[in-house]
């Protein structure tokens, strides 16, 4: 697999120059609490290849808001939605709600603050 670092600010340029919808399968997208911040990765796929898996990913601090890659890859909303309610991440266009009720434990896969 190859890691490529990106960051918040030049996420969406950076996704926009590599993802062709014909070449590359979305995987999936991920969080991880790192007790300091989130690791925010987006995972690739190449069709025409085994095994070619590319990931992005990026560190953010806890407050910081982060953009939205639905609008280059529209299924991305489930996992961002995922990320809001289970992290409390900020994302762009994104509210909570998705996947938690409001009496629901609020971020439980949030270690820090």
């Amino acid at each position: 697999m190859q890691k490529i670092e990106t960051s918040a600010a030049t996420l969406l340029v950076d996704l926009e120059h590599f993802y062709d919808a014909s070449l590359w399968h979305f995987i999936t997208m991920n969080c991880v609490d790192t007790g300091e911040g989130f690791e925010i990765q987006y995972f690739f796929a190449k069709y025409d290849k085994v095994d070619e898996v590319v990931c992005y990913y990026f560190f953010s601090a806890y407050d910081a808001q982060i953009p939205s890659i639905a609008t280059l890859i529209p299924p991305a909303y489930l996992g961002e939605g995922e990320m809001v309610d289970m992290f409390g991440i900020a994302i762009s266009g994104i509210t909570k709600g998705m996947f938690l009720d409001q009496d629901s434990l609020q971020t439980p896969l949030r270690k820090g603050s």
